[in-house]
């Protein structure tokens, strides 16, 4: 008789920069994992970072009761446990608070309903330092203070949206008899080229900008990094890999061993502010410089949050302290986006034979020739119509100021989310198809 399979790991939002991690971060140590997200298609290299214990899921939008349900289901139990990641950052909520709502609130009202169609208890969710307002404590802030506090300030809505999470998982607590756990998330730190758009990001901005103000790559280099917040605030921040630790920590503990209210604790990391940031930046790049022009969203959250949250309670109940230092983590960010700079500045090069340091458009309909011509000579006409398509695809992305000239910053920063390869093959793709 086969024995049955392990219980699931259902992640909501893994196609985003923590749910990437943790479904490979959960299926290196044998959890059997079903990520999902709201794309048709999830990415081929989540699929690859969880090998044969990974299974993808897409088009699962957390407003979608009904995929939901239908995720469950197909791929829950009883003892499955839940990861709820899809909110908007913090800059984003403010941007369009309704939108926030319904997918933060509104979204984890409808995972909590999908659960209950097949009886699974264990849900976390990945709160933030955003939570806290003016009247939290500075150092040592802990997840139980916002339980303590369930009438303070938090100062914006995205604060608000996830205090609703969290009495939406106390009721289900208290009510259904689930085994809701919630993580509270500093800045969290990475070597991904592409982020979302929350206040922390900021340092992950400033650590991108500096090898594009060195002049190794052969390129000209970029203005100095704008800084969109005070640079002597200092923020709570964390490594991703210890994040990782942190989560699968709290996930894995045994239920009785979780002692903090609503069995929330907060994952801390490093403390830096910017100045101490570019300090150590300027250790690998010297000339590393920048200039302050305040974002008032940014800086009014950067002001508001906590310096430092506490480490007591997650290594009493977790067993989980970081491990990663500022050096230590510059070192490793640095060392990830010099990699990926030197790939798209070999790419760069490529398009701009003349070496002028600016990309044109007849630049662009050169290199754009060499990857169509080849192995296309049959279809000269569609050829030529492809051609014309993905150089004007390109130069409408590329050319944001329309004077007919690409920097190098403009396109290193195109290129953290895009190729010329990929925009080329689409166009050539859908013409011959025709």
């Amino acid at each position: 008789m086969a024995s049955s399979p392990a219980p699931a790991t259902i992640i909501i939002g893994a196609a985003g920069a923590v749910g990437k991690r943790l479904c490979a971060a959960l299926t290196a140590r044998g959890h059997r994992v079903v990520a999902s997200d709201r794309m048709a298609q999830l990415p081929g290299s989540l699929k690859r970072s969880m090998g044969d214990l990974g299974t993808t899921v897409g088009s699962v939008d957390v407003c979608d009761a009904d995929a939901l349900k239908r995720l469950f289901r197909e791929h829950g139990d009883e003892h499955s446990t839940v990861w709820n990641l899809a909110a908007p950052l913090s800059v984003e909520t403010a941007m369009d608070p309704a939108v926030a709502e319904a997918v933060t609130v509104g979204g984890m009202e409808k995972v909590l309903g999908a659960m209950g169609e097949v009886g699974a208890r264990r849900i976390c969710f990945t709160d933030s330092i955003g939570s806290f307002g003016a009247d939290a404590p500075r150092s040592g802030a802990t997840a139980r203070w916002l339980t303590e506090n369930p009438d303070q300030d938090p100062g914006s809505d995205y604060g608000r949206q996830k205090r609703g999470c969290r009495e939406l998982m106390a009721t289900f607590a208290k009510d259904h008899g689930g085994d809701p756990r919630f993580a509270v998330l500093p800045g969290v730190l990475h070597s991904e080229p592409v982020w979302g758009n929350g206040t922390t990001e900021y340092a992950l901005d400033a650590l991108l900008a500096a090898p594009h103000q060195a002049t190794r790559l052969g390129l000209p280099t970029t203005g100095a990094y704008v800084c969109p917040v005070d640079p002597d605030v200092t923020m709570p921040m964390v490594f991703v890999d210890d994040l990782m630790r942190g989560l699968i920590a709290l996930q894995e503990a045994d239920e009785e061993l979780l002692t903090e209210p609503q069995h929330g604790y907060c994952v801390p990391g490093l403390s830096f502010s910017p100045n101490d940031l570019f300090a150590e930046i300027r250790k690998h790049h010297p000339g590393f410089g920048y200039r302050v022009e305040l974002d008032e969203n940014m800086n009014k959250f950067a002001n508001l949050w906590p310096d430092a949250l506490s480490t007591t309670e997650p290594l009493r109940d977790l067993g989980y302290e970081p491990s990663v230092g500022l050096s230590e983590m510059v070192q490793n960010v640095l060392a990830g986006h010099e990699k990926q700079n030197l790939s798209t500045a070999d790419a760069f090069k490529d398009i701009d034979r003349d070496g002028s340091g600016t990309l044109t458009h007849k630049d662009v309909e050169k290199h754009v020739r060499k990857y169509l011509v080849r192995g296309r000579e049959d279809y000269s006409q569609r050829r030529q119509d492809a051609v014309g398509e993905a150089v004007e695809r390109l130069m409408l992305e590329l050319d944001t100021d329309q004077d007919g000239h690409i920097s190098w910053g403009t396109f290193s920063e195109w290129n953290r989310r895009n190729s010329v390869e990929s925009v080329v093959y689409s166009v050539g793709s859908l013409i011959y198809s025709q």
